[in-house]
């Protein structure tokens, strides 16, 4: 039951913060092209955490900017960026998995799975009925298989 009610919860909340979704092949970025609204998309993998990055150490790939938390950090991604790109466009794996919708992730609900970096959303609704995370993470391989379907069909 509570499955039920979380996913009712998030379709309705998906569908009110969507916005276009013509384009899904889009990373999420904010108003200013600034890609997963400044975090350093490295800091995931190298250093395990969610950091913002600084302005000084940025660079521009695809028509976006990605911000950087060290000159380190900033050099493995211009070795190889695609390594470090959120999947699904960073937006939240289980929205995506479960009802193909766009939904914008809390940044520092992540983790990493079979080397790809994925987010989730994190608001007042997962707040009252749970995390999204853990629900993920009672079938990680299922999820992960149903999103990527989803985002297949949802590029198309």
């Amino acid at each position: 039951m509570k499955k039920i009610a979380l996913l009712t919860l998030v379709l309705v909340f998906a569908i009110s913060c969507s916005g276009d979704s013509s384009d899904t092949k889009d990373p999420v970025f904010n108003a200013e092209g600034i890609a997963l609204d400044g975090y350093d998309p490295v800091a995931y993998f190298e250093q395990g955490e969610a950091r913002v990055g600084v302005e000084s150490e940025q660079v521009e790939y695809e028509g976006l900017t990605y911000y950087f938390s060290s000159t380190k950090n900033r050099s493995l991604f211009l070795k190889n960026p695609e390594q470090y790109l959120p999947k699904y466009g960073g937006w939240c794996a289980y929205a995506v998995a479960e009802s193909a919708t766009k939904m914008e992730p809390d940044l520092t609900q992540w983790q990493i799975q079979d080397g790809e970096l994925i987010l989730f959303t994190s608001n007042i609704m997962t707040k009252l009925t749970g995390s999204l995370k853990d629900d993920w993470n009672e079938d990680p391989d299922g999820y992960m298989d149903r999103a990527d379907t989803n985002w297949s069909s949802m590029n198309k």
